[in-house]
């Protein structure tokens, strides 16, 4: 089922004197691919949100009945997360980041463009589902690369730099969504132009990104950079199977257990904002569209230095 992400095989090994100039080269194209590979899947992820305000007011939909098609989006994203990131594990990011996206893009553009997508709760619960499934696809590829192609001394600042990209894909929904009502002049563009832009973005994230470096001929990173972990072996470089990654190194790992359980708690403030503030500046405050769409772009952007100096 999964063939076409088996990661790519090991190929000659580049000379010594081209290997530096080739890494170079090459870190610096995967890290683009996986920054705005990333950032694209967040242009279609949280669409839905600026276009509840017309759902309620148009197709006569219930806050409670969006608010429960809505959780699908992160009941799907973290199962996603928990089980596609074991099969993330073992495949090429290349296709499995784009593999992702396309998904999320197909999904918006049915809400865009079909009827039947906005017709029922069952409907938008079912589609949002299949999205959440597909965007938790994103960060299990991306962080896959990042500990092949980055070592140990220098992640902490390769993370930080690259997280930003969430913030700048999902900030982008506003003026995206602002453009689609100005040109085509109906809500349904919330959906199907930051769909056509990520579309871009996954073809881009073919073009641009590579699976580990010893499949593009480079030694591993940690003998690169001479950045050896203190219990390193050759070991580190063989693929983990399922039942290694789950009972070895996530399910008795007490310290992943805290910071999972700590960020459930952010989520609920920061998702509570992100599904919650368009219909409420909309409602309650008298925003125009335009107006809570550029505020949905600063609350997004604001989280860039912090995200930085942290």
């Amino acid at each position: 089922m999964f063939g076409i992400f088996k990661p790519a095989p090991h190929i000659g090994r580049v000379s010594d004197e081209h290997t530096d100039k080739e890494y170079r080269h090459l870190r610096w194209q995967v890290f683009i691919g996986i920054f705005v590979g990333y950032a694209g899947y967040y242009l279609v992820r949280k669409n839905f949100s600026l276009a509840m305000p017309f759902l309620i007011e148009e197709q006569g939909f219930s806050k409670g009945e969006l608010g429960l098609a809505l959780s699908a989006v992160s009941i799907a994203y973290g199962l996603s997360k928990f089980l596609m990131g074991s099969v993330s594990d073992r495949s090429n990011p290349r296709y499995f980041l784009t593999t992702g996206l396309l998904i999320s893009a197909c999904v918006m553009f049915l809400f865009g463009f079909t009827s039947w997508a906005t017709a029922s709760v069952s409907s938008i619960f079912i589609l949002l589902f299949l999205n959440g499934w597909a965007q938790g696809m994103g960060w299990p590829a991306c962080g896959r690369t990042m500990v092949h192609w980055f070592s140990g001394n220098e992640r902490g600042k390769t993370v930080s730099f690259w997280n930003i990209a969430h913030n700048i894909g999902g900030g982008l929904i506003g003026p995206l969504a602002i453009f689609g009502m100005a040109w085509f002049n109906e809500w349904h563009s919330i959906f199907y132009v930051p769909a056509a832009a990520a579309t871009f973005v996954a073809i881009f994230i073919f073009l641009t990104l590579r699976d580990t470096p010893q499949s593009c001929g480079l030694p591993p990173i940690e003998e690169h950079r001479n950045d050896y972990p203190k219990d390193y072996d050759q070991k580190h470089e063989l693929e983990f199977s399922a039942k290694e990654i789950f009972l070895t190194y996530v399910l008795n790992n007490k310290l992943l257990w805290f910071i999972a359980i700590a960020n459930a708690f952010v989520y609920l403030i920061r998702y509570g904002v992100l599904d919650w503030a368009p219909t409420y500046l909309y409602e309650v405050k008298d925003f125009s569209f335009n107006k809570s769409s550029w505020a949905y772009f600063l609350y997004e952007w604001a989280g860039i230095p912090g995200t930085l100096l942290c």
